[in-house]
C-alpha cells in the first residue's frame, strides 16, 4: 500500500528525530533573520503572545502595537498584560539584547516610552536593557523554536566533504532513494501547511495569500521586499488604489521623473503619483525603514518595478485569482497568471526604462511553478494536490538543488533522474536545510542514521 503524505512525513519526522534530536538549538547571532523579518513575524503574531522575560514574570500581548514606519521604537502603543496588571507602551525589537546599545536606543529618548525589549538570542553576559532615564526596561528572549516555526529560516550550508554522503545512497536502491525524497517532500509540505494555517488564523486566509503571492514574485532575491511590502500595505487597506499604494510603500515613485523619459511614462506617473500623494502619510516609510531592494544580477524582466505590476494587477482582480488558488483549478490558474497583461508594464522593465518592440510576460512559468510548489500545492489538503506534487516537472534546478545533488548522489547511475521533478528539488532543500549543519562533516550523523532508518524500516 502506497503511503500517504502523513504517513511519509512522519518517517521524514522520524530520521530527523534521530539525527537532530528533539527542539531546536540556539542560534548564533549570524543565523538570525534580518530585523525586517522577525518583525514582521511579530505584527503577524507568528511569534506567540506569551513569554518569561528575564526577571521570571509571564508577560502577555493583548495588542501587538502598529508598526512604526518612521524612527523611533519598532512598534507604537502596544499593550500587554503582567501578573494580572495591564500596560501600554512601544515595543523594540532586537536580534540580540546587546543591540540596543549599539543602536544607541539607551540614549535616545525616543526609546523611553518602551515598555518591552525582545531579542531573539540569549545575551552573552548578565543584561538590562535601560532607556534615557536610567529606567530598567523588561527583556524578553523569544525561543528559538518559536522564530524558527514562524520563519522556516534554517542555518546556512558550509562546506562539507560529499563523499561522507554519497557512501548511504550509493547502496540504497533506487525505490529506498525515491521513498526518502518523497518523505522529505511530504515533511517540507506539511511544514508549510502548518506555517501558513498558523498565519492565515491571525490575519485572514486573504492577507496570508497575498503575502504568499507576493513572496513568490519576489523570485530569490527580493523575495524578502516583497513580503514585508504586503505586511506594510496589508490587501484590506489597498481600496482599488493597488498601483499608487503598492509602488508608493515600496519607495519606487519620486516626484519628479528622469528628463530621458517619454510622454506615456510622465502620463501613467502622474497618474498614480496623484493617488499616493493623497494617502502617503498613511503609508510611507522612513529612510531607516525602506524595504531591502536589490537590483544586482537580475534580468531585465525581473526587476522589481515588473514584479510589483504582476502584483497590483492579480490584486485588482483578486476575486477571480483568489477562486483559483486550489490543487483542482491549477491549470486554470496557470493560464491566468501566463494571461496577465498591462498596457504599460508588458512594454517596460522599469518605471523611467524606455518602451520595448516586443511584449514582455509579466508572469513566467517559473514563477507560476514556484507559486504552485511552495504555496498552491502545498496548502491543499485535498489529496489531488500531492498527486500532481508529484508529478510536477522541477524546471532548471537551483544552484542548491544541483550542489545536494552532486553531495548525495555524485555519480551514481540514474542519478540525474532524480532532480527531473519539484518534489525531489524540494526534497533535497530540507534534507539540505535538516542535515547539513554547520559543523565538521566527519561528525555529522545522518549517513549512519541513515543506514539504520532503511535496515530498520521503523519509520514506514
Amino acid at each position: 500500500m502506497k503511503e500517504t503524505p502523513i504517513e511519509l512525513a512522519e518517517s521524514y519526522a522520524c530520521l530527523r528525530e534521530s539525527v537532530l534530536g528533539e527542539g531546536v538549538s540556539e542560534p548564533l547571532p549570524g543565523e538570525l533573520p534580518g530585523e525586517a523579518v522577525l518583525q514582521a513575524c511579530w505584527q503577524a503574531g507568528l511569534l506567540g503572545r506569551e513569554w518569561t522575560m528575564q526577571d521570571g514574570r509571564r508577560v502577555r500581548m493583548l495588542d501587538f502595537g502598529v508598526w512604526n514606519r518612521g524612527a523611533g521604537p519598532d512598534f507604537l502603543n502596544a499593550t500587554m498584560e503582567v501578573d494580572g496588571r495591564r500596560l501600554q507602551g512601544d515595543v523594540e525589537l532586537d536580534r540580540q539584547p546587546e543591540d540596543w546599545e549599539r543602536h544607541g536606543h539607551g540614549v535616545n529618548g525616543r526609546f523611553d516610552g518602551v515598555m518591552l525589549h525582545v531579542a531573539f538570542a540569549r545575551p552573552g553576559r548578565v543584561w538590562f536593557t535601560r532607556n534615557s532615564r536610567h529606567e530598567e526596561v523588561p527583556l524578553v528572549v523569544v525561543p528559538a523554536e518559536a522564530w524558527h516555526a514562524a520563519t522556516g529560516v534554517r542555518l546556512p550550508l558550509p562546506s562539507a566533504r560529499a563523499d561522507l554522503c554519497r557512501l548511504p545512497l550509493a547502496e540504497m536502491s533506487d525505490a529506498d532513494v525515491v521513498s526518502l525524497l518523497q518523505a522529505a517532500a511530504a515533511f517540507r509540505m506539511q511544514a508549510k501547511r502548518r506555517r501558513f494555517r498558523r498565519k492565515a488564523e491571525l490575519c485572514g486566509d486573504h492577507q496570508a495569500w497575498y503575502e504568499a503571492w507576493a513572496e513568490t514574485l519576489g523570485y530569490r532575491v527580493n523575495r524578502e521586499a516583497m513580503s514585508l511590502l504586503a505586511g506594510r500595505a496589508p490587501l484590506a487597506s489597498l481600496h482599488g488604489q493597488e498601483e499608487a499604494v503598492l509602488f508608493g510603500t515600496a519607495g519606487f515613485l519620486v516626484p519628479v521623473l528622469p528628463d530621458r523619459c517619454d510622454e506615456e511614462t510622465r502620463a501613467y506617473h502622474g497618474r498614480i503619483w496623484q493617488s499616493w500623494w493623497e494617502r502617503r502619510d498613511e503609508f510611507e516609510l522612513s529612510e531607516e525603514r525602506r524595504l531591502p531592494w536589490s537590483y544586482a544580477g537580475i534580468r531585465p524582466a525581473n526587476h522589481p518595478h515588473r514584479r510589483l505590476a504582476a502584483l497590483c494587477l492579480t490584486v485588482a482582480g483578486w476575486k477571480e485569482f483568489s477562486s483559483l488558488l486550489r490543487a483542482r483549478e491549477t491549470r486554470r490558474l496557470e493560464t491566468y497568471l501566463n494571461g496577465l497583461t498591462h498596457p504599460y508594464w508588458s512594454y517596460r522593465v522599469s518605471l523611467p526604462s524606455p518602451v520595448l518592440k516586443n511584449r514582455l510576460v509579466l508572469v513566467g512559468k517559473d514563477r507560476v511553478r514556484d507559486f504552485l510548489v511552495n504555496h498552491v500545492l502545498a496548502y491543499d489538503e485535498d489529496p489531488v494536490a500531492w498527486e500532481i506534487y508529484l508529478r510536477l516537472p522541477g524546471g532548471s534546478p537551483s544552484a542548491r538543488v544541483v550542489r545536494m545533488s552532486d553531495r548525495l548522489f555524485g555519480s551514481r547511475s540514474g542519478g540525474e533522474v532524480l532532480v527531473k521533478r519539484a518534489y525531489q528539488h524540494q526534497a533535497l532543500l530540507q534534507i539540505e536545510e535538516d542535515f547539513c549543519q554547520p559543523s565538521l562533516c566527519e561528525e555529522c550523523l545522518f549517513p549512519r542514521q541513515l543506514q539504520d532508518w532503511r535496515a530498520e524500516r521503523r519509520c514506514f
